[in-house]
């Protein structure tokens, strides 16, 4: 089976840092809607809807982020497979590293030193030190539930991430061997899927890896279609009716809470951000014929690049605002504000001079 020739000589996709940068800010906004008190007018509720996306915001970002994981990565994998005969584990483990430790262990110290000494009283953090310092974060949650600082509470999804990025590269390898992508990866979904249904407890089903594998392994499955079956993608693609999907899905997704008490639209609920981001992974990545692209809207572009460190620091914003401004719902638009100005900047700098020279060394350990 041939790649795409296309494929293997696309070594940036424009559009992805502007969905990147969408994804980080409906967290940053979903959190701004819970974490402070809003004056309880028609006007504020509608406020809280909108920056919550119905309440659902927070949780979308974060599958939109598992799914372009899952794509990315195996994307690169096969063309590292493709182009050298060979997939360089060790290299992959510290290209990894480079990237996701530095923020995330900067994050911690944070949350487990740093706060606590603003604080004019004493508390007990429920969180483990522990299973924070070994990316084990998510089974915190399950085991501790969510930590006393909300600095701390964020980090579970790039726990997930990481376990995958543990497991991945040995998988990809046997799989290739063995022919077998296409359908262990269907396998995967299913089961990740059942893993999911048969859960009784709240926590298991929405931190476990296993439950979260069903958004990476389909992101792996797009991953594998769009490199080897480019055309048919293509030609799908060319068949479909792009405002209409968008105006349909995004619609269905900001009603979603109101929608799950109708039994058939609760399934449709459960599967349409599986099945809509990644249609706009592919549409912005690969389609001619897209209405839109999102890579159009520099500032996206921009700010899609240090969007780890918007999705990791924006609570370490939301806590400062908190420790500056008082705690009346008169100043509610003035916090979001202030939260979006300086998560911006904290996540400029921790770019510029922090991440950057980490990133620096990747090279060192690439082969593409």
């Amino acid at each position: 089976m041939q790649p795409s020739v296309e494929i293997q000589n696309k070594n940036y996709f424009e559009n992805l840092d502007g969905l990147r940068a969408i994804a980080a800010l409906s967290v940053l906004f979903y959190h701004c809607a819970n974490w402070f008190t809003y004056p309880k007018t028609k006007f504020y509720n509608a406020l809280q809807v909108v920056f919550s996306f119905g309440g659902s915001g927070g949780g979308l970002g974060v599958t939109f982020f598992f799914i372009l994981s899952g794509f990315l990565i195996t994307l690169l994998m096969f063309k590292e497979q493709i182009k050298y005969g060979s997939l360089n584990i060790v290299s992959f483990y510290v290209r990894r590293v480079l990237r996701i430790w530095p923020l995330y262990y900067i994050t911690l110290l944070i949350g487990f030193c740093l706060y606590p000494f603003f604080l004019s009283y004493s508390y007990h953090e429920n969180a483990s030190q522990l299973l924070y310092l070994l990316f084990a974060t998510n089974f915190d949650h399950i085991y501790n539930g969510n930590p006393s600082i909300g600095i701390l509470g964020v980090q579970w999804s790039v726990a997930i991430e990481e376990q995958f990025y543990l497991i991945w590269p040995l998988i990809f390898y046997f799989l290739n061997k063995l022919n077998a992508f296409p359908f262990a990866l269907l396998v995967l979904l299913m089961l990740s899927e059942m893993f999911w249904c048969l859960s009784d407890n709240a926590a298991v089903r929405y931190y476990h890896l296993v439950s979260n594998l069903r958004y990476l392994s389909f992101g792996a499955l797009l991953a594998y279609l769009c490199f080897f079956y480019y055309d048919q993608v293509i030609s799908f693609l060319n068949r479909i009716n792009y405002p209409l999907v968008y105006l349909c899905s995004l619609t269905i997704l900001l009603l979603s809470q109101k929608l799950t008490s109708i039994p058939v639209m609760k399934q449709i609920v459960h599967f349409l951000p599986l099945l809509f981001f990644g249609f706009v992974i592919i549409e912005q990545s690969f389609s001619k014929k897209s209405f839109f692209k999102i890579g159009e809207i520099k500032i996206l572009t921009w700010l899609g690049k240090i969007s780890y460190g918007v999705y990791l620091l924006h609570m370490v914003a939301v806590y400062v605002v908190k420790l500056m401004l008082p705690k009346e719902d008169g100043f509610a638009l003035l916090k979001v504000s202030l939260v979006v100005i300086l998560t911006i900047l904290f996540s400029y700098l921790s770019y510029m001079y922090i991440e950057k020279f980490f990133l620096s060394f990747k090279t060192k350990f690439s082969r593409n």
